[in-house]
């Protein structure tokens, strides 16, 4: 296609985005993705100022800015469907769109002068959407990334990381309700499965997080009998609680007789191992223990969709080992109390085996149970019981 043509086709797609209709600004967005990706090409020095003007300045613009419900919502659906080289050249252009989208997230947004339901939603699935496509760290999960090396890109920080599950889970809040009903639920729907998403790349990320170090499934060191013919790549599991000890204790004995030596102090190398530490841990405990609360109030809530949700996402969480979600607060307790601690595991595929739902989680007879037995561990009693008052105050049985 000429210039002329791709420009067209373009503003044409950008027309389609404003239509009321959600299927056309679906099939709109899918466009936009498609045609993205196959033409606008990125020099070495990134998006020129016109190409970056037309597409993410006048996206965010409409989604900060319109009083259009209709455009809000179609253009906060087609931010997360851009190709890296155009979302994160730089770190400021990278901010302006994570800082748009976690705005228009926010459970108080405004269009016009009421809010939009819709807006939200689709503003917390591209959220979730750049996270993918731009990668964490260090790491690249995007075909773009990985092969238009020429075009420069960027990865999300920690900072970065932070705004988004802070965004994501002020998501978890929304409460908002109108004609139609809860329909603030459809945000915290996507919310959890955008936290579990962002949990997973987060984990991963995190260089210093005990988990299986490869972004393929585990190889035949770990898993022997794996044999499907999949590219294989080295990994390693995270020694016992004495092979840790070993390490720790050489460690100490090493940085002691340095001190020795050379007469100097270890606690500034604490200090700045400390620094180097946090800035490649991507989830933390504090993190994880807001991230799994936020899961069990929803469990305990009165929206049989919410519930069902809420659990599958957990159940996924706690019982995934590829990644091994770490920090999680009395582990064997909570896995226990929801009824995980048996499930069957694959050594063939490394993933949990699902013939048979242990949970209906949609089901309040079910679930209501498990999640009181979870009660008594202290992290997780004031998410609960605040799901368990909003449930009360309900009208269903």
């Amino acid at each position: 296609l000429t210039v002329k043509q791709q420009v067209r086709l373009l503003d044409s797609l950008d027309a389609n985005l404003k239509q009321p209709n959600e299927a056309i600004q679906g099939a709109a967005a899918a466009g936009l993705r498609a045609l993205m990706r196959s033409y606008f090409p990125v020099g070495p020095k990134g998006p020129s100022q016109r190409l970056q003007s037309r597409v993410v300045d006048k996206y965010v613009a409409i989604v900060e800015r319109d009083e259009n419900p209709a455009a809000t919502r179609g253009f906060a659906l087609a931010l997360g469907q851009l190709p890296s080289k155009i979302l994160a050249p730089c770190i400021k252009v990278l901010d302006s769109v994570l800082d748009c989208l976690c705005n228009a997230a926010s459970p108080n947004m405004l269009v016009g002068k009421e809010g939009d339901a819709e807006t939200r939603k689709n503003a917390i699935i591209s959220l979730v959407q750049v996270c993918k496509t731009v990668g964490v760290g260090e790491n690249a999960y995007d075909d773009d990334v990985l092969n238009a090396s020429s075009a420069p890109v960027v990865c999300l920080n920690r900072e970065q990381i932070m705004k988004v599950f802070g965004a994501l889970l002020r998501s978890m809040t929304d409460y908002n309700t109108d004609r139609r009903g809860d329909v603030g639920s459809w945000s915290r729907i996507a919310a959890m499965k955008g936290l579990e998403t962002l949990t997973y790349l987060s984990v991963r990320a995190s260089l210093n997080t005990p988990h299986f170090l490869s972004r393929e499934q585990p190889s035949c060191d770990v898993y022997p009998n794996m044999s499907n013919g999949r590219k294989q790549s080295h990994c390693v599991q995270v020694p016992n609680l004495t092979g840790r000890l070993a390490f720790l204790e050489t460690d100490c004995s090493r940085k002691a007789k340095e001190s020795i030596s050379t007469m100097r102090p270890v606690h500034p190398n604490i200090v700045a191992d400390s620094k180097q530490y946090k800035d490649f841990l991507y989830f933390d405990e504090e993190l994880c223990a807001q991230v799994l609360g936020s899961f069990l109030k929803q469990i305990s809530e009165k929206l049989d969709s919410v519930r069902c949700q809420a659990g599958q996402c957990l159940e996924r969480l706690l019982t995934n080992r590829n990644p091994r979600l770490p920090f999680v607060p009395n582990r064997p307790i909570l896995l226990d109390a929801l009824g995980l601690a048996k499930h069957h595991y694959n050594r063939h595929e490394g993933n949990l085996v699902h013939h048979q739902q242990r949970v209906n989680w949609s089901n309040s007879a079910d679930t209501f149970p498990l999640v009181m037995r979870a009660v008594n561990i202290d992290d997780f009693f004031q998410d609960i019981i605040s799901g368990i008052v909003v449930s009360v105050g309900g009208l269903t049985e």
